[in-house]
């Protein structure tokens, strides 16, 4: 005797409307992660390392 209940096969290809969102929204994230660290990498760039010595007045100790 049959099963009045059906099956469904499940495959395993088939992802959830919220799995799918999900793994977008962390593709947008590392997306924005790489161009924050760029942005970084360029603003560190631009940065003079000589630049703090002229900025501040030496003051002679007097004692």
């Amino acid at each position: 005797m049959r099963s009045p209940i059906k099956s469904v096969p499940v495959t395993a290809t088939s992802e959830s409307a919220y799995a799918i969102e999900r793994k977008m929204q962390a593709q947008a994230l590392d997306r924005a992660d790489a161009l924050r660290t760029e942005k970084r990498r360029t603003s560190y760039a631009a940065i003079d390392s000589n630049a703090s010595k002229w900025r501040y007045l030496a003051t002679p100790v007097t004692g």
